[in-house]
């Protein structure tokens, strides 16, 4: 009996605790913290709208956004130019980047043309008697040829047998290398694109 009553009072015990102890939770009020009211004052200026240079001050190397490699497929000396040849350089559209010395390439492409003119006056004979009918044509193409200027294209050739007979003179292949040739003195100068 005696167990009984110690347990009983246990138990009351502690749910007596429990109501106090949410009774305190309960009414607990938390103050509300209390904030001094600055005003700070400060100066003010009115817009007035207008461009601001923005001016950088920096050290370091710089990077090109858009950089090209350049490869020149003939060999020779850089001639000198208004710019100098260096990395950042500005060039505008068609202007020289870079000039190779090409006067011998020069020299040796009018030595073609002078021997190429001179296998078609060589033929003009044989045309006259073999072809007269295309005489006047090949007289025509002959007088368009000067070998300080870009070689006019051969002219049409209406048979097998002129074919035959311009090819087997080596007119083809001398107008082709001086074409080749022509080709290749352009590729001394680099423009801007």
């Amino acid at each position: 009996m005696r167990k009984i009553v110690s347990i009983a009072l246990g138990v009351l015990l502690l749910v007596g605790a429990l109501f106090i102890a949410k009774y305190l939770i309960d009414n607990k009020k938390k103050p509300k913290p209390q904030f001094d009211k600055i005003v700070k004052t400060v100066f003010v200026e009115e817009v007035e709208n207008k461009d601001i240079p923005i001016v950088i001050t920096t050290s370091g190397n710089l990077t090109a956004k858009n950089k090209i490699d350049l490869f020149s497929e003939v060999q020779g000396l850089l001639k000198p130019s208004s710019k100098e040849f260096k990395a950042g350089t500005i060039y505008s559209k068609g202007e020289n980047l870079i000039s190779i010395n090409s006067d011998e390439f020069y020299a040796n492409l009018t030595s073609q043309k002078s021997n190429f003119y001179n296998s078609l006056t060589s033929i003009m004979p044989d045309i006259r008697l073999d072809y007269p009918d295309e005489f006047q044509k090949w007289q025509t193409y002959l007088n368009s040829v000067d070998i300080y200027k870009p070689i006019p294209k051969l002219p049409e050739m209406n048979t097998d047998k002129e074919k035959f007979f311009i090819s087997g003179r080596g007119i083809n292949t001398a107008y082709y290398n001086v074409k080749n040739l022509e080709v290749r003195l352009s590729k001394y100068n680099l423009k801007q694109r």
